[in-house]
């Protein structure tokens, strides 16, 4: 079993923060030959999915213990069971990349809403192929990985010729086109008096840092200023004086605040994106719809709290039902508030209602770990997808300005009080993946399954 965990640990240095893009193609590539040459193709399947979620999830560990890191890892590894089944079954590698496939929209939706984090093209932001995400989405560039490891395992020469021709058609395919109209933004990361899960144990605290850090760097007039995820982490409708901190500050400063505000409705918490106009009055607010699952809610609470004490301490947030964009200097732009950026469906909504996106998000929990990168890597793929600009915004770091190219134009570094402004273009197109919408990895998946039942064109002569 060492080729297995080999290429385990090839694949999952293609994630962020090491990066390396081609080690998937090597990893994946070692792995088909493992599964060709193992007698027990499923235990090595399994291995090699644990081994691969449990490096790439391993920043999930840091302040909720290992149990919890293993349990999900271990649920991880197990989409990866069906891959080794099938060879067993048809010693066919083309029906492994087509299982593989399946498997990689099965953990994008089930259990719970789905955990799709470390999803094959997720480790492929530098990869020249990237640009194929805006013709058939996510799936199509796991497609296009797998199929060059495929052939990279073949080690023929058509094969890899092959491949090369591959990888420069796709270098020639047009980028995304930009636009002139745009909006003036700075972003507020206002980091937190502590990191983990106690980051805002304090009422009011990552508030009153957000609210000092703007009043300091805030200089010159912009279309909106933006504060992360929980950067408001208490309702200030409950708390008369945050509300009057709020409307003092956007009338000093003369600019609309859009900040990511923990709301109480009921008696249950929401996880909103709330727009602050210059009087201070509420413009419009997005409630979160794709929550965290035992980050956000806690399924299966019984078992949770058996498994990890720190579940008794998590508050059943309330689903938002309805899409709402911000309006800024006359445009559509849409929150996207953390977790929901690996949510297909959700982003591509979004993309398709606004001209540019924001992405709020809280790093606080995770910080010092590779979560932030990893989750820099997804913006920027979503980025290409849509054709739109994003400005990702985090408690503590990474934020950055990301073009509709996936080109990272500035970013901050982590764990420090700053800003980051910029300008983010608006656009209307759409990308032949978002006008498919949900056909496209349908398409795919049709395409993976023609490769593996061996179609051929008969000729008649």
């Amino acid at each position: 079993m060492v080729i297995p965990l080999i290429s385990a640990l090839l694949v999952s240095a293609a994630f962020e923060p090491i990066g390396l893009w081609y080690l998937a193609l090597v990893g994946y590539a070692l792995f088909f030959r493992a599964l060709s040459k193992n007698r027990r193709p499923v235990l090595a399947s399994f291995i090699f999915g644990a081994i691969l979620n449990g490096i790439v999830l391993h920043w999930s560990s840091k302040y909720v213990g290992a149990l919890p890191w293993l349990l999900l890892t271990l649920l991880q590894a197990a989409f990866y069971l069906p891959v080794g089944w099938i060879y067993r079954k048809t010693s066919s590698l083309r029906w492994v990349l087509f299982t593989f496939l399946i498997c990689e929209e099965l953990r994008a939706r089930f259990p719970f809403g789905g955990f799709a984090w470390t999803r094959i093209a997720f480790s492929q932001v530098e990869s020249p192929l990237l640009p194929l995400v805006s013709i058939g989405g996510v799936l199509l560039l796991s497609f296009a990985t797998l199929l060059s490891a495929l052939a990279l395992n073949r080690l023929k020469a058509r094969a890899l010729v092959l491949v090369v021709v591959g990888f420069l058609i796709v270098t020639f395919l047009p980028n995304n086109p930009t636009s002139s109209e745009k909006i003036s933004l700075i972003a507020i990361q206002g980091n937190t008096p502590s990191v983990g899960l106690e980051f805002n144990s304090r009422a009011k605290a990552v508030f009153y840092l957000h609210r000092d850090t703007t009043r300091q760097l805030v200089k010159q007039k912009y279309d909106a200023v933006i504060w992360p995820e929980n950067a408001i982490d208490i309702d200030p409708r409950n708390y008369p004086e945050v509300l009057a901190d709020i409307k003092t500050l956007v009338e000093e400063i003369a600019t609309p605040l859009i900040a990511g505000v923990v709301l109480t409705e009921q008696g249950s918490p929401e996880n909103a994106s709330v727009m602050y106009d210059t009087s201070g009055q509420v413009q419009s607010s997005y409630i979160k719809r794709y929550l965290t699952p035992f980050g956000e809610y806690m399924p299966l609470r019984k078992i949770a709290e058996f498994v990890s004490p720190y579940a008794k301490s998590v508050n059943d947030f309330k689903t938002g039902q309805t899409f709402v964009s911000h309006e800024i200097g006359g445009y559509q732009v849409a929150p996207i508030i953390c977790y929901e950026i690996i949510n297909d469906g959700l982003v591509r909504e979004s993309a398709n209602q606004s001209g540019a996106i924001i992405v709020q998000t809280n790093s606080a929990t995770f910080a010092n770990t590779a979560e932030s990168a990893q989750q820099l890597a997804i913006t920027r793929i979503r980025a290409v997808e849509h054709s739109r600009e994003i400005l990702s915004v985090s408690t503590v770091g990474i934020s950055a300005f990301i073009d509709n190219n996936g080109a990272v134009r500035s970013q901050t570094t982590e764990n420090i009080s700053t800003s980051i402004s910029g300008d983010l273009k608006i656009s209307n197109y759409q990308t032949l993946s978002d006008r498919l919408g949900g056909v496209a990895p349908l398409l795919v998946l049709i395409s993976s399954l023609i490769l593996a039942l061996g179609i051929r064109r008969k000729v008649s002569r």
